[in-house]
This record gives C-alpha cells, sequence and structure tokens, in this order.
C-alpha cells in the first residue's frame, strides 16, 4: 500500500471514529409521537426544586417533561410524597383521595407522585384519566422505595426544610385520613 493510500485511509478511519464518538454522545433520543401527545393531553404541573433532604444524591426525571428533579433538595414548601404506580391496585384506590387533597392543600402542601416501575404511557393516560393535577417523577430503580418502604404505595410527609416527619406504608382510605395525617405530622391544616 502506498504512502498516500494510507494517509487517505487513516484519514477515512479518523472520520468514521469522530462520527462514531459523536452518534454515542447524543444524549437526546428522539420521544415517539404518541408519547409527546399523552404527554400532552395528561397536562401535569412542572415538579418541585426537590424532594426531601433525607435521600441519597440524585435526580429523577420529571413526567412533565422539564428538569430531573433533585432528591437531596427541600423543595422550600411542605410536601406529600406519594411513592406508587398504575399496576397496584391500593395505590388506584387512593389516587382520587390525593388529587381531592392536592387541590384542597394548593398553596400550603404540595403533592409529588413518585411513579416505581411503570411505562410512560400507562402513567400519562391514568394521570388524564383520574384528573392528576400535581407533579409526577419517575423512579425506575426504586430508590425512594427502597429508602421508605417494602412496596407501593408509600407515603411521605416532608416539612418545607426537606426533613422526612412522616411514613406511611399503605394506601390512605380517604381525604379525613390524609388530612389528619398532614394536620398531625407537618402542622398544616387544610
Amino acid at each position: 500500500m502506498t504512502r498516500s493510500r494510507r494517509a487517505g485511509l487513516l484519514a477515512v478511519l479518523v472520520l468514521l471514529a469522530g462520527a462514531l464518538v459523536v452518534g454515542l454522545r447524543d444524549p437526546a433520543p428522539q420521544e415517539d409521537a404518541a408519547l409527546v401527545q399523552a404527554r400532552a393531553a395528561a397536562a401535569l404541573p412542572p415538579c418541585p426544586a426537590g424532594l426531601t433532604t433525607d435521600l441519597p444524591e440524585g435526580a429523577l426525571p420529571c413526567f412533565d417533561g422539564g428538569p430531573d428533579v433533585p432528591v437531596h433538595r427541600a423543595a422550600g414548601v411542605p410536601l406529600l410524597v406519594n411513592v406508587w404506580a398504575t399496576w397496584c391496585p391500593p395505590c388506584v384506590d387512593e389516587v382520587p383521595a390525593l388529587v381531592e387533597f392536592a387541590e384542597a392543600a394548593r398553596g400550603r402542601v404540595g403533592v409529588v407522585g413518585v411513579v416505581h416501575q411503570d411505562s410512560p404511557a400507562s402513567v400519562y393516560a391514568f394521570a388524564k384519566a383520574f384528573g392528576v393535577r400535581y407533579p409526577l417523577v419517575r423512579d425506575d430503580a426504586g430508590g425512594v422505595l427502597r429508602r421508605y418502604g417494602s412496596g407501593p404505595p408509600v407515603t411521605l410527609l416532608v416539612r418545607a426544610d426537606g426533613s422526612v416527619a412522616f411514613v406511611r406504608n399503605g394506601a390512605f382510605r380517604d381525604l379525613a385520613e390524609i388530612e389528619d395525617a398532614v394536620r398531625t405530622h407537618l402542622g398544616v391544616s387544610v
């Protein structure tokens, strides 16, 4: 092989390697159009600035398509953080009370759903059907659940400073039970 051919071959290999590196670094795969439409139909609000200072460092993706939520940061307001999934019957049973609480508590206690190992399409359809109008984050690795419970649903009541005041394993039965827990553990009447 001649010197000029080797140089040409080397140039082609360098270009191919560069294209491969650029291709591997593309962090934004194209989203499915149906999923984008489902997200829009669900009309979820933006996620909070954080969840609780009692979790290890990390971040969870926000279902509204916005920035990831740092889990080891206080939101600055009291929160009810509910770990759930659409495939979990007790979780589904408590959602109407959580939706009602989120509306009644607006401005005094934030509500955040932490979705555990569920498909985005199922979550968006569920949120739309049940009128979920509080932020949802995705925790497929199960870090929040492992820290606070053995299976969904698990609810954390988090003070404005980010510390966890109360953990409930299992579903709330109704709005009155949620309001009582929030009043008792966060000192907020709704």
